[in-house]
């Protein structure tokens, strides 16, 4: 799946038409700015949750991490980007490419193998 952030509704659903199956779902949001800094920001958090691996510092705490991670890609969207949507940082852009890169990124295999 994946989240495309298109301020025209119109080149948005076009996009949706031309990208989404029935095995590939498309959102499509307004937020471009929100979807562009949680795909920059996630790989900070995927960096503390790479440590926090590396450190074995256990699941919990790289739960916490990736929660206040979170948190604060929220808290920098709404202080340089005002009136992003909350939804945005749930769709495939925010929460879902959050945990599959802290999980499994390149960000966080370079974080664990650091320390």
């Amino acid at each position: 799946e994946t989240t495309i952030g298109c301020k025209d509704p119109v080149v948005g659903s076009e996009f949706k038409q031309l990208f989404q199956t029935s095995n590939f779902r498309v959102t499509v949001v307004e937020d471009t700015s929100i979807v562009e800094i949680c795909g920059a920001l996630k790989n900070i958090v995927a960096c503390a949750a790479g440590f926090c691996d590396g450190l074995r510092m256990g699941d919990n705490t790289k739960a916490a991490a990736i929660r206040l991670g979170l948190k604060e890609m929220i808290w920098y969207g709404e202080r340089f980007f005002p009136g992003g949507k909350l939804s945005t940082y749930l769709e495939s852009c925010g929460l879902a490419d959050l945990i599959t890169t802290c999980y499994g990124g390149r960000n966080r295999r370079v974080s664990e193998a650091f320390v």
